[in-house]
C-alpha cells in the first residue's frame, strides 16, 4: 500500500497532473480489503487446522483405548492387563493377583444360547467392576475367566476384596431367561508375588493352580496360592 501511495504521489510531481482523489482511495482500500480477506483466510485455515489436529488427537486416544479394552466386556483385555501389571511391578508397586473362572459357564451356553452367555460375561464383568476398587485392574483373560490386580493391598485386604467379589457376583443376577433371573457362581486363585525377582508368568501359574484347587474344592470358594 505505503509503495502504491508513493508511486502515485511521483507521478504527480513528475508530470504535474493532479491524480483524481478516488484514484488515491483506490490505492488506499484496494491492498487494505485484500490484507483482511487474505489474513482472514489464513486465520480460518489456522482454526481449520488447530482443529483438525485435535480431532485427530482425540480419535487416535480413542483408538488406543479400545486397542486395550474387550470388546464384549469393555474390561482390560488378556496383552492390556498383562502389561499394565507388569508397568506398575516395574515401579516397585506390589499387588496381588486374583484369577477367576465363573463356574459352570457351558452349562449357560448350552441350555441357552452363546447370546445369553455373553450377557452373562457382560453382567459379571460390571460386578467385578462394582466390587473392586477405583485403583484395580480388572481384565478378561479369555473364556469365561477374568483377572483382578489389586496393588498396594495387605493380605488381609487382599482376602476380604476378594471375598467381596464372590459375594457380589453370586448374590447379584447375572442374566435372564424368560423374565426370570438367573445367578452364577465364581472360582477365584489368589496369588501375591513372592519377590520382585519373581516373574509375572510364575504368578500367573500359582494363582491359576489355586483357582483350580477352589473348583476342585466344590467351587463359589477361594483358594490362595502357597
Amino acid at each position: 500500500m505505503i509503495t502504491t501511495l508513493v508511486i502515485l504521489e511521483g507521478v504527480s510531481l513528475a508530470s504535474g497532473i493532479d491524480v483524481p482523489r478516488v484514484y488515491w482511495a483506490v490505492a488506499v482500500l484496494c491492498p487494505l480489503v485484500l490484507s483482511t480477506i487474505i489474513s482472514g483466510r489464513l486465520i480460518h485455515q489456522s482454526e481449520t487446522l488447530n482443529e483438525l489436529y485435535a480431532e485427530l488427537q482425540r480419535a487416535h486416544e480413542q483408538l488406543k483405548i479400545a486397542a486395550q479394552r474387550d470388546p464384549m466386556t469393555d474390561v482390560l483385555n488378556r496383552g492390556a492387563f498383562l502389561v499394565q501389571i507388569g508397568e506398575m511391578r516395574s515401579t516397585g508397586v506390589a499387588g496381588w493377583l486374583v484369577l477367576i473362572d465363573v463356574d459352570h459357564f457351558k452349562v449357560i451356553n448350552d441350555r441357552h444360547g452363546h447370546e445369553t452367555g455373553d450377557e452373562a460375561l457382560r453382567q459379571i464383568a460390571r460386578l467385578l467392576r462394582e466390587a473392586a476398587r477405583a485403583g484395580d485392574l480388572i481384565g478378561r483373560l479369555g473364556g469365561e475367566e477374568f483377572g483382578l490386580y489389586l496393588p498396594r493391598t495387605t493380605a488381609a485386604e487382599a482376602w476380604a476384596l476378594t471375598e467381596r467379589v464372590r459375594l457380589h457376583v453370586a448374590q447379584s443376577p447375572a442374566y435372564v431367561v424368560n423374565g426370570r433371573p438367573h445367578h452364577v457362581t465364581i472360582s477365584l486363585g489368589l496369588a501375591m508375588e513372592r519377590s520382585p525377582a519373581e516373574s509375572l508368568k510364575d504368578i500367573l501359574h500359582r494363582a491359576d493352580m489355586a483357582m483350580y484347587r477352589a473348583k476342585d474344592e466344590g467351587r463359589n470358594r477361594i483358594a490362595a496360592a502357597a
